[in-house]
């Protein structure tokens, strides 16, 4: 009897094969972001054009302010960044990234450009497009999962997901691409 391929475990072992690759590939660089997290910081304030400070950081990745400022303190400490007090409110420190973090970050997106096109190679723009509204498709359902899971502790029977789903879940997530 053949075994049934399941959609999550499929996607698990996609992301473990795109982290072998990328830690296997990435470029080495002086700075470089030691966590999720860290990485994820290091591109929002590589894209931003107005001043960061920590409330932005906090708003942005839906964290504590404690959580912010223990990252914050560590990137600083590896010389990802640097923070400086306003002259007006020497509590309110400007977040900004170093020279040699700038570097290293555009250096990993020029990674993560070649990795994506590695990825998705024989795939047309239509599959390309279609693969992404695809995928929104399960992170809209997965939202909705976590949110019902916070809320009441327990997942929707599969008699009320199929309510759901047609009662205009899917479609929502559908538009999500077509709005971009």
């Amino acid at each position: 009897m053949l075994h049934k391929k399941m959609f999550g475990f499929e996607v698990r072992f996609i992301n473990n094969l795109i982290k072998e690759v990328v830690s296997k590939t990435h470029p080495v660089t002086g700075q470089r972001p030691q966590t999720q997290l860290q990485a994820g910081i290091m591109a929002y304030l590589y894209h931003q054009e107005q001043p960061v400070y920590q409330k932005n950081i906090e708003e942005a990745f839906n964290i504590s302010g404690a959580t912010a400022t223990n990252t914050l303190r560590v990137m600083e400490r590896n010389g990802l960044l640097t923070r400086s007090a306003m002259d007006k409110d020497a509590r309110l420190k400007r977040i900004m990234m170093t020279e040699p973090a700038k570097e290293g970050h555009r250096q990993a997106e020029a990674h993560m450009d070649m990795m994506e096109e590695q990825m998705l190679r024989g795939l047309s723009g239509k599959e390309r497009e279609e693969l992404l509204r695809l995928l929104d498709i399960v992170k809209v359902n997965l939202e909705r999962m976590r949110r019902e899971t916070e809320e009441s502790g327990e997942l929707k029977t599969a008699n009320d997901l199929s309510k759901t789903v047609t009662g205009g879940e899917i479609s929502n997530a559908e538009n999500i691409r077509s709005t971009d």
